[in-house]
């Protein structure tokens, strides 16, 4: 097997899935092989595999890896972009300030046999600094920045691929529902009682039975919060037609179901008893516990402010699955999902042009979200998505907002 240290695009040959659990798999060797991109790479004969050296000298190998380590520097954090038992693709961030793109593969006896090494790109300080104050912040943060066309390339990474409770980004999954299930604009959904939810929003205050198309619910949803509009194309979608719809979407579908209305989270937060016996239900019988909670009246008055049940009662998101969403929704390229989706761009800071900006936040007592769709003025698709979780009843706003504000205007001005 050759190495082609200047590609761009990456090519992985897998072996056959026996990588041995013991070892650690392709995410252990990429770690390995990381720690061997110095000046003279010692110990590869362990490392990498017979075969591979049948094709490759000794001394040709470690000119490779010594020759990377001249160019960017020693390897300072391995980012993971996806594995299999396997394979695996990856990031060397380096001290120098590049990222170098990596894939690797396994032989069945866990030995490297496969490696290719991608053309490096400059680390943004911006993009750095911001992953950086979300790392200092109390509690969990996750944070992902990725150009979603051509190359895919990960620009900044922090537990990206940790879950979070991401709060009204839930809402990303029901626009994606609407196109994934081929739902007509112009369909009309009948408001009831049983879908009005508590505040933000004006439905909750709408008469029963005012006729409401999948469009003005969804611009509701999106540009001001909604909440009874959620819970309405929730309940007009189906519940187990968005379940179905997750994966499609890029989401992982285990910890969404069932798939919460605003109101089901609102009573059961209210409720510690109801809560309790909710936690410890088997998945399959909280659909009927739902529907038994859906009959006892919103606690209005008397929902106080808490981070409770922040770890069950909620929608469980990651800063990848909010970007593969984001990404589901350009590639469809339906004009009004994203004319919906840009009708708040969010805290777009001033000198931040884009040719377009969609996005979904959240805000409420233990979370904050915030996620971006953005093309930049050379029509680079790029996703910006950040999750901050603690336990206490009001978070940073501001602290989080400037942070996120100007990881945004470093897309917005690269240079």
């Amino acid at each position: 097997m050759k190495f082609f240290p200047g590609i761009c695009s990456l090519l992985l040959l897998a072996a056959p899935a026996r990588a041995r659990a013991a070892d650690g798999g392709p995410d252990k060797a990429a770690g390995e092989i990381s720690a061997r991109v110095v000046k003279e790479p010692a110990g590869l004969e362990e490392l990498f595999s017979k075969s591979l050296f049948r094709q490759l000298s000794l001394k040709e190998l470690a000119g490779v890896l010594s020759g990377v380590y001249e160019k960017n520097g020693a390897v300072t954090r391995v980012v993971l972009v996806s594995s299999a038992a396997a394979s695996g693709h990856y990031v060397f961030e380096t001290s120098l300030g590049y990222r170098v793109p990596a894939a690797l593969g396994l032989d069945p006896e866990g030995k490297v046999n496969n490696l290719f090494f991608g053309t490096p790109s400059r680390i943004n300080p911006a993009l750095a600094a911001a992953a950086a104050s979300l790392a200092a912040l109390p509690g969990r943060a996750g944070l992902l920045v990725r150009r979603l066309d051509g190359s895919g390339e990960t620009l900044q990474a922090l537990n990206e691929n940790e879950a979070f409770a991401a709060g009204a980004a839930f809402k990303l999954y029901v626009l994606g529902a609407l196109l994934e299930r081929k739902v007509p604009w112009s369909r009309v959904f009948t408001l009831k009682e049983e879908d009005k939810s508590l505040p933000p929003g004006l439905l909750s205050s709408w008469p029963d039975g005012a006729p409401l198309t999948a469009h003005t619910l969804a611009a509701l949803m999106l540009s001001a919060g909604d909440n009874t509009a959620a819970d309405a194309l929730v309940s007009g979608i189906g519940r187990r037609n968005i379940e179905n719809s997750l994966a499609a979407l890029g989401a992982s579908p285990g910890g969404l179901k069932p798939f919460l209305k605003t109101s089901e989270m609102f009573r059961l937060r209210a409720d510690t008893q109801a809560a309790l016996k909710y936690f410890n239900l088997p998945e399959a019988e909280k659909y009927g516990f739902l529907a038994d909670l859906a009959g006892t009246p919103l606690p209005a008055g008397e929902l106080k402010p808490s981070a409770f049940g922040l770890d069950k009662i909620e929608w469980p998101a990651t800063p990848a699955g909010l970007c593969r969403v984001m990404d589901y929704l350009r590639v469809k390229d339906d004009r009004r999902a994203l004319e919906l989706l840009a009708m708040n761009p969010g805290p777009v800071p001033a000198g931040a042009a884009f040719y377009y900006a969609g996005y979904r936040g959240a805000s409420e007592p233990g979370v904050l979200s915030m996620t971006w769709l953005v093309k930049d003025k050379n029509s680079g698709w790029y996703c910006l998505s950040a999750v901050w979780n603690d336990n206490v009843e009001k978070l940073e706003e501001g602290r989080f907002f400037a942070i996120m504000r100007s990881a945004l205007a470093a897309l917005a001005n690269p240079d």
